[in-house]
């Protein structure tokens, strides 16, 4: 199966989420926040937009701008609540398995999210299981030598909404 290319989008287009990141609209927002997050990590401007939105008063806005700047290798303490409550009630494996990754490369500021992440290794799913073990694994700054099914770089969001289309 060919690997599908990057989503990159286009100057006039960023424009355009950034704008509608502060519409009125919450499906449009959730949109945005996670197309901007494949903007480009380098753009302050769409960091300070999504950084915003982790204060949206949509639940699902701040999912995506949580992930979307975890995914753009944001280490800020700002996405721990957010990242917390997606472990704790979110019910999509994607989402769980995504948050459990980022949490594991805040590492020790992590600490907090212990007993989500404790509690995921008992998800049904094992991608979930996997990924909140080897989060508390990195928070405890372990490297156990049974990690050797785990790549040494994370997956993208996409490549576990591979792994996890696989395993329904």
């Amino acid at each position: 199966m060919a690997e599908k290319p990057d989503l990159k989008i286009n100057p006039e287009d960023v424009k355009q989420y950034l704008k509608d990141l502060k519409s009125g609209d919450e499906k449009s927002r959730a949109v945005a926040a996670y197309m901007l997050g494949t903007a480009g990590k380098e753009d302050k401007k769409i960091k300070q937009a999504l950084t915003k939105a982790l204060k949206d008063k949509n639940w699902e806005v701040r999912k995506w701008a949580a992930l979307s700047l975890g995914e753009m290798g944001n280490r800020d303490s700002q996405l721990l609540p957010i990242l917390i409550d997606i472990m704790k009630r979110d019910n999509s494996k994607e989402f769980k398995s995504h948050a459990a990754v980022i949490l594991g490369e805040l590492e020790k500021r992590a600490i907090p999210a212990i007993p989500e992440l404790s509690m995921a290794l008992q998800d049904e799913n094992a991608r979930v299981r996997e990924w909140a073990n080897w989060a508390l694994n990195k928070i405890a700054g372990e490297r156990p030598s049974y990690r050797t099914n785990y790549p040494e770089e994370r997956p993208s969001l996409k490549e576990r909404l591979r792994f996890t289309e696989k395993e329904e």
